[in-house]
C-alpha cells in the first residue's frame, strides 16, 4: 500500500491526499489544497452575495425614488389639468368681453353719429330762431 495515495500518516508524507482526485499531471491533490480552494470559492460567493445584497438595496431605493417621482408627476399632471381648465375658462370670458366691447363700441359710434346729427339740427334751429328774433325785434322797433 502506498502511503501517499491513501493519505496515511505513516511514511514521509505529511499532506493528506484524497484518493481518486488527481491534477492534470496525474499527481494526487492534497486535502489542504482542496480546502484552500473551497475557502476561496466561499469568499468569492460571499463577495457575490454581498454585492447582490447591495444591488437589491439600491434597486429598492431606486423603486422608492421612482414611486416618489411618479407621484410628483401625477400631481403635476393634475395641477396642469386644473390650470388648463382655468385658463380655458378665462379665455372664454375674455372672448365674451371682447365681443361685448365690440358691440358697445359700435353702439357708441352710432350714438355719436346721432348726437352729431341732433347737434347739427339744433344749431340750424338756433340760427333760424335768432333770425326770427331779429326780424321780430325790428318789427317792434318800427
Amino acid at each position: 500500500m502506498d502511503p501517499h495515495k491513501y493519505g496515511t500518516p505513516g511514511g514521509q508524507a505529511e499532506k493528506l491526499e484524497i484518493v481518486g482526485v488527481e491534477d492534470a499531471d496525474g499527481n494526487p491533490i492534497s486535502a489542504l489544497t482542496i480546502l484552500s480552494l473551497l475557502e476561496r470559492v466561499a469568499g468569492i460567493i460571499d463577495n457575490v452575495q454581498s454585492g447582490q445584497q447591495r444591488m437589491e438595496e439600491r434597486q429598492t431605493d431606486l423603486e422608492s425614488n421612482i414611486r416618489g417621482i411618479q407621484g410628483d408627476v401625477l400631481k403635476l399632471s393634475k395641477d396642469h389639468h386644473a390650470t388648463s381648465g382655468t385658463v380655458e375658462k378665462l379665455l372664454q370670458k375674455t372672448r365674451k368681453v371682447s365681443a361685448n366691447v365690440k358691440e358697445v363700441r359700435a353702439r357708441v359710434e352710432k350714438q355719436n353719429l346721432r348726437v352729431k346729427k341732433v347737434e347739427g339740427a339744433q344749431d340750424e334751429l338756433l340760427t333760424r330762431n335768432k333770425f326770427r328774433v331779429v326780424i321780430y325785434q325790428e318789427l317792434l322797433k318800427s
